[in-house]
Order: C-alpha cells, then sequence, then structure tokens
C-alpha cells in the first residue's frame, strides 16, 4: 500500500444526500460507536464515509462490510454493464485501501458472499445484538430485504440504529420489487422493539432498536 493518499474512485453518487442525517445520528445517537455492519457496499462510498465519520478518530473500531460484488437485478436496474462488474470491486478495494490511510484505526471486515449466508454466520459466531449501526442496502427484492431486516434486528445492539435504504425508491413498480413492502413488514412486526426516527428524510427509513 503507498504511503501516499491518493484520490477516491467513484462512479456514482447514491450516498451524499442522505450524509447530514447519518452524520446527526452518529453525533447525538451513537458517538461513541465501535462497530458497524453494511449491507451492500458497492464502490465503497458509504462505507468510506463510515470509516472516517462512523467511529472516534483515536480508537477507531470495526466495520463489516457485505457484498457478492457479481452484479444481480438491482446491478441491471442501475443500467451497469456485466463487464464492468469486476471494476466495481475494484474500486471497492481501492477506495477502502485509501480510506484506511485517512482512518487507520477503523479495521475492515470484507465479507464476499450473499447476505443471509454471511448474517446467519455472524450470529452464530457470537455477533448478536453487538452493532451499533447496521445499513441495509443490499438487494431491492422485497423477500431477501425482509431477511436481511430480520437477520440485522438481531445483530444490532439494544439502543442501535438501523438504516434502511431506498424506502420511498421507485414507488408504482411492483412491490415485490422494492424495499417499502418489506420495510414496512418488518417495521409493523417488530411493533414494540422498534421505533422509527422521526422528523427525518424519508427517502431513507431511520430504526432504532430498544427491545429484544
Amino acid at each position: 500500500m503507498s504511503n501516499e493518499i491518493g484520490e477516491y474512485e467513484f462512479t456514482v453518487d447514491w450516498f451524499t444526500q442522505n450524509e447530514h442525517v447519518w452524520r446527526l445520528i452518529f453525533q447525538k445517537l451513537l458517538p461513541d460507536a465501535k462497530k458497524i455492519l453494511e449491507i451492500g457496499s458497492f464502490e465503497g462510498r458509504s462505507a468510506v464515509w463510515l470509516m472516517q465519520n462512523g467511529f472516534n478518530r483515536d480508537l477507531g473500531g470495526d466495520l463489516y462490510c457485505i457484498d457478492t460484488w457479481q452484479g444481480g437485478v438491482d446491478y441491471e436496474q442501475a443500467q451497469i454493464p456485466k463487464i464492468q462488474i469486476s471494476e466495481v470491486e475494484r474500486r471497492f478495494d481501492h477506495n477502502i485501501e485509501q480510506a484506511k490511510l485517512r482512518a487507520p484505526h477503523v479495521k475492515l471486515h470484507k465479507i464476499r458472499q450473499a447476505s443471509r449466508a454471511s448474517l446467519v454466520q455472524l450470529l452464530a459466531s457470537g455477533h448478536a445484538e453487538s452493532f451499533d449501526f447496521v445499513y441495509v442496502d443490499g438487494s431491492h427484492m422485497a423477500n431477501e430485504v425482509l431477511s436481511d431486516l430480520v437477520l440485522s434486528f438481531a445483530l444490532c445492539k439494544l439502543g442501535g440504529v438501523i438504516v434502511c435504504d431506498d424506502y420511498l425508491k421507485d414507488q408504482g413498480q411492483n412491490p415485490l420489487f422494492v424495499p417499502k413492502l418489506a420495510i414496512d413488514s418488518f417495521v409493523n412486526c417488530f411493533v414494540g422493539k422498534v421505533a422509527v426516527l422521526g422528523q427525518l428524510p424519508l427517502y431513507q427509513l431511520y430504526l432504532r432498536k430498544f427491545s429484544s
């Protein structure tokens, strides 16, 4: 790894619009976050932000990033040609290496696997109720989003925050192919265990866990 801090390589920006809300969450609710989980990493833009802003700069912490980097329906919806899929993972790796130079106390755990298997393995290996912040941004298929949310709830600690991306994405499409149905189902089934953080933009939905 070079000793010089170079430039990040990003081709799209689906994150910056949410940055101010995330900053508020970490400042007000999670100032001492030590362990963060991201489901769906793509080129690493949100992961890079988390490495640099989600942890105490001196103490650092652990960031777990789960993605297959193998394409699929969501890549097709984003109009990413198959020939560029390997480049997405290469850019993720490059961007993480650059972020490590800026946030040397953060340990990055890259998990190249489908989310369901990865989340189950994390639970089985002792990570239950240990994550301060969980970002659910993998598949947009409703059944897969629901699975990710249920397993994420088990991994999130009491007082932790779960962020559901793309809550209002593509309204009017088949509800089985967008996250909203799954997110609404999860919130309704886990009423009394999670609270929706109000007075925040609704493109993402922000939940806080207050009961197991």
